[in-house]
């Protein structure tokens, strides 16, 4: 008889707990959202993205990356934390200018793109920019940093603490330049 009253009360005692332990149990669905979604958590993603933009029907940027997230839904900020490769193209087709980058962000409400680590912009002259920073103004058309940079053209190699150009880097001023170069005497 003691066996018996002590599977039941075992019985009841597992019952009893189930009951607490699920009963206790309730989503809020305001709190498991907070626990799923964090605010800089990717809403979207992708890989191996090419992206192309024309203006009446002619190319005049295609950017290629490994991967592409997006952080932000209401301004449609994109990561591109594998790097990425842009080309610049005139109205022939042919390219003007190349950018690479080893991380970009981009910020379409403000039409800025920001390219860290071992930044590398050519032109079809010849002329090719080393810095660490550099920002893309898509409404200005210009490309410029505060930081650290180094050009290097046929004439020679300049260095600076900045520099402003446009965006395909045809037209550029180096801030505080200084280094070697060639000067045509006339």
């Amino acid at each position: 008889m003691t066996k018996i009253i002590y599977m039941v009360f075992t019985k009841a005692l597992f019952m009893g707990a189930l009951v607490f332990i699920f009963g206790s149990c309730q989503n809020n669905m305001k709190d498991v959202s907070a626990l799923t979604i964090k605010s800089d958590s990717a809403q979207m993603s992708g890989v191996d993205v090419e992206l192309t933009r024309s203006l009446k029907g002619f190319v005049t940027v295609k950017m290629k990356a490994k991967t592409v997230k997006q952080m932000g839904v209401k301004d449609n900020t994109f990561e591109f934390p594998d790097g990425i490769e842009m080309f610049m193209y005139d109205t022939l087709g042919n390219v003007t200018s190349r950018m690479s980058a080893d991380y970009s962000i981009y910020y379409d409400k403000e039409g800025i793109w920001e390219a860290k680590n071992n930044v590398d912009v050519s032109n079809d002259k010849g002329d090719r920019l080393n810095t660490e920073y550099l920002v893309w103004s898509r409404s200005k058309a210009t490309i410029e940093t505060n930081q650290f940079v180094k050009i290097t053209s046929a004439d020679g190699v300049i260095y600076g603490d900045g520099l402003i150009s446009d965006q395909n880097f045809n037209n550029w001023e180096v801030i505080n330049g200084r280094g070697v170069f060639d000067i045509e005497n006339e």
